[in-house]
């Protein structure tokens, strides 16, 4: 539990940095004082003891940041992560499972011995020549209906980071999923698919606003926002799949995000969340499987000024990341 608390307030931190950033960068502050929180930020010593404007500005930076998202609440938590002191993953001597997990408890010498169904997924990774293997991890999570989700863990070395193949530049939205550096583009049907959702989205609000009924408490609205996400997270996997292939050394990033004018504000709201995460697991997940290295860059102005000549030239004569237009 400490190792997980202690990764939810890193999460936290990490986040709120880019807040702290993203508030500088926009202010009216001087170009020293904005270097000087820069690095403030960079450490995270945003409450750091110091008299000067630069930590005095910090701290009333961060005091309007916690007001509007404070620390994290370990109570909310619906995640449990277990690892082989808690929960050890044991294969099954025969029956219908072939695996189950043994969770300590409170009362001395009295687990609980619970079966696992592994998902079709997984089991190709079981096999012993497979370089991807089961680790002794749990994860368990209660889910908004109070049912539980166990899901298994797998590990593998880490492969050397590749050193030839090309810089591929990757700016992600809405409109088209991916649009590379070469000019290609990718999930050009995902918007279209997104759209009719949306429709179907309002009309379920809309009756669910004249029932009286909470949205979190219709399991018909759950379960059509589990479809959203998952449809987005396959379309974000297979088409970074075709994006990173064999000749590909680095993927460069533009941090963008997936909100669309066409969209409501439920389904913006959602479907940002839901892309967001899914591109940077995929992002992380490729790095950690295949040795491409993934660099991310600061979107602002790539596409509107050369960071050579200060002209308007577009980023892909100059910088590799976006088609010329």
């Amino acid at each position: 539990m400490t190792r997980q608390a202690k990764a939810m307030l890193d999460s936290w931190m990490s986040l709120r940095e880019a807040d702290f950033r993203r508030i500088v960068s926009h202010s009216s502050l001087t170009a020293d004082m904005k270097q000087a929180l820069y690095r403030i930020n960079l450490r995270h010593a945003w409450w750091e003891t110091g008299d000067d404007e630069a930590h005095r500005m910090a701290r009333r930076i961060m005091k309007h940041i916690r007001k509007r998202i404070p620390f994290p609440n370990p109570m909310h938590c619906r995640t449990m992560s277990m690892d082989g002191k808690i929960a050890s993953i044991q294969p099954s001597n025969g029956g219908e499972y072939y695996h189950w997990a043994r969770i300590s408890t409170l009362t001395r010498n009295k687990p609980i011995h619970a079966p696992l169904i592994i998902h079709a997924d997984l089991e190709p990774h079981l096999h012993p020549d497979d370089p991807e293997t089961l680790a002794n991890h749990l994860q368990l999570r209660v889910n908004e209906d109070g049912t539980l989700t166990a899901r298994l863990m797998t590990t593998q070395d880490k492969p050397p980071v590749r050193q030839t193949g090309d810089t591929i530049g990757l700016d992600w939205g809405m409109q088209s999923l991916f649009a590379t550096s070469t000019g290609r583009l990718y999930g050009l049907r995902l918007f279209a698919w997104l759209k009719q959702r949306d429709d179907e989205l309002l009309a379920l609000i809309r009756d669910l606003a004249r029932s009286n009924v909470r949205y979190k408490q219709s399991k018909r609205y759950r379960r059509f926002n589990k479809r959203i996400r998952d449809y987005v997270t396959n379309e974000v996997n297979r088409v970074l799949n075709l994006i990173a292939d064999d000749q590909v050394r680095e993927l460069v990033v533009e941090d963008l995000d997936f909100r669309h004018g066409g969209l409501s504000k439920h389904m913006n709201r959602l479907v940002t969340r839901a892309g967001r995460g899914a591109v940077r697991r995929k992002l992380r997940r490729l790095e950690s499987a295949t040795g491409i290295t993934v660099t991310p860059v600061n979107p602002a102005y790539t596409s509107q000024e050369c960071p050579s000549c200060g002209g308007s030239a577009r980023i892909l004569a100059h910088f590799g990341l976006r088609p010329a237009l």
